[in-house]
């Protein structure tokens, strides 16, 4: 009897030094995936700066990028090739876009975190249905964006304009944070209470969006 509850006690220590062991490791692979010592080029800031802030006179959502922001500009293949990492999609004079980048500039200056950054504006595909219900391409996407949705089709959203969940399409804003190769967590636009893009989120829709980021970081059944 000593000898079953001696070997159960060894069972039971072996089985939380696991579970200790299996979250420590989970937590090292988010804080991998924040990036932290990855070298942020000042001119990429700067460029990015630029290229928000020079539509601010045309656009409804005048925003302001600091000039340190931790972004890096990617491309496809390199999107492709992130083994962890957190990627935005978008294209800077969507008023969705602007919207988010505040509060995700302010989410990557707080953790740390780089954001590698893909304009999406060219290289979309385009799908519409026909007469007969068909879905036709009617601008083809560039062969890296169909990659980058094959790779990640599972987590990314569907082709709302045409009503299949199987299409797949990258909206702007989408931020996707990608763990061993694989896409574990998305946020897509900003927060359910915007309405409308062309009013700026107040104080409070933006801590709620910046929530929306840390959430993988905070919550394990972002898996």
């Amino acid at each position: 009897m000593k000898d079953l509850k001696l070997i159960a006690s060894m069972l039971l220590a072996i089985c939380l030094l696991l579970n200790i062991t299996n979250c420590q490791s989970r937590q090292d692979t988010k804080e991998v995936v924040k990036n932290s010592q990855v070298s942020i080029k000042k001119e990429e800031a700067l460029r990015f700066k630029q290229e928000l802030e020079s539509l601010n006179k045309t656009n409804k959502v005048p925003v302001q990028i600091p000039d340190n922001a931790r972004i890096v500009y990617a491309t496809e293949q390199d999107v492709l090739e992130i083994e962890n990492g957190i990627v935005l999609f978008g294209w800077p004079s969507c008023p969705w876009f602007r919207n988010a980048i505040t509060p995700l500039l302010e989410f990557a200056q707080e953790e740390k975190a780089t954001i590698y950054y893909l304009n999406i504006h060219d290289i979309r595909d385009l799908k519409e249905k026909d007469k007969a219900g068909k879905v036709i391409t009617t601008k083809a996407g560039s062969p890296g964006y169909e990659a980058i949705l094959a790779k990640f089709h599972n987590i990314l959203n569907p082709y709302t304009a045409v009503g299949i969940d199987s299409i797949k399409r990258i909206s702007s804003p989408t931020v996707l944070f990608i763990e061993k190769g694989k896409g574990v967590h998305k946020v897509v636009s900003t927060v359910v209470s915007q309405i409308d893009p062309k009013i700026k989120l107040d104080s409070t829709q933006r801590q709620e969006l910046k929530q929306r980021y840390r959430e993988y970081f905070t919550d394990e059944r972002a898996i």
